[in-house]
């Protein structure tokens, strides 16, 4: 009872907060550029599909549940690096439901031995509200709360920059741009704040072996609270698979390990977040990836072909 109170509360605080964030935090964030920043969208030049699911503070009754699926690639039988993205992202947290459905734009040219690509979203956000299963002590007419099911949604933008090269990458993108406001039947509303998104990583090849390591970094913040992964990760490459393994620590919030390979265009990973808040070590948060890339470049010219980042990631 007190594990199901302890998330009720997080959820009401969420509802009735005058701003509220609606971003979902995954631990394998350098693989998801393109969730994160719209000009994310085909940095792979390939065709790109991937599944992620995060099972968050395990152990509670009620807990954040969180499922995004996003696909992008170059467009084809088109001049120019244009490509596309789409994305819908589910997150379950008790009585709460919100929901992203976002298309994401990105334009690249060659710039200083890489390539620079600027992007546009613009997305809907739904939230829905379900009161039925809430037991009041007192006056179950009271207006802070509604009753029964309540749902709203609005219309999203944002906007990023990405330069990838083949030693490093770096990006800043703004999301909500537009500070949706999200009403919910007639005397409540969630006000959506605008963040911004700064991620970086780099490929360092270890001399005279197969293994190399791949530092990044992500930090979020709507400008009022904050949150930053530092990430090392090592690959080791062999007959054409890659085992890959590493650890993320977030200031104040966690430390996180996974573990994770990719042979035959697949990749899969798992992650655990140790939450080093006094939540305990099993409470933590479950991190599952799965994608699949296919190379495209039968529509494209050979002249036109760059290199990808696709290690970096």
């Amino acid at each position: 009872m007190k594990k199901w109170l302890i998330i009720l509360m997080l959820a009401i605080g969420a509802f009735t907060a005058v701003r509220a964030q609606y971003d979902v935090h995954f631990t394998h964030y350098w693989k998801m550029l393109n969730f994160y920043n719209p000009a994310g969208a085909g940095a792979e030049q390939k065709m790109f599909a991937y599944a992620a699911y995060s099972n968050q503070l395990s152990g509670f009754e009620n807990n954040p549940k969180s499922m995004l699926l996003n696909i992008d690639a170059p467009i084809p039988f088109v001049r120019g690096d244009h490509n596309l993205g789409i994305g819908a992202l589910n997150d379950d947290i008790g009585m709460f439901t919100n929901q992203h459905i976002y298309l994401n734009y990105a334009y690249g040219f060659k710039l200083f031995g890489g390539r620079l690509a600027a992007g546009a979203q613009i997305g809907i956000l739904n939230s829905s509200f379900d009161s039925k299963d809430i037991i009041f002590g007192g006056d179950s007419n009271d207006p802070a709360f509604p009753s029964g099911n309540a749902e709203g949604n609005s219309i999203d933008f944002g906007a990023g920059v990405l330069y990838q090269h083949k030693y490093f990458y770096a990006g800043v993108s703004g999301l909500h741009l537009n500070g949706p406001t999200i009403l919910m039947g007639e005397k409540n509303e969630i006000e959506v704040a605008p963040y911004l998104n700064f991620t970086a990583g780099g490929n360092i090849p270890l001399k005279n072996s197969l293994i190399s390591i791949q530092p990044s970094l992500q930090v979020m913040t709507d400008l009022v609270a904050w949150r930053a992964d530092i990430t090392a990760r090592g690959t080791y490459d062999y007959n054409s698979k890659q085992f890959f393994g590493g650890i993320t620590y977030s200031p104040d919030v966690s430390v996180t390990f996974f573990l994770g390979l990719e042979i035959m265009n697949i990749t899969a990973s798992y992650g655990y977040e140790l939450f080093t808040s006094g939540i305990g070590a099993e409470n933590g948060s479950h991190d599952i990836f799965l994608g699949y890339q296919i190379n495209l470049d039968i529509f494209k010219k050979e002249k036109n072909k760059h290199n990808s980042i696709r290690i970096l990631q």
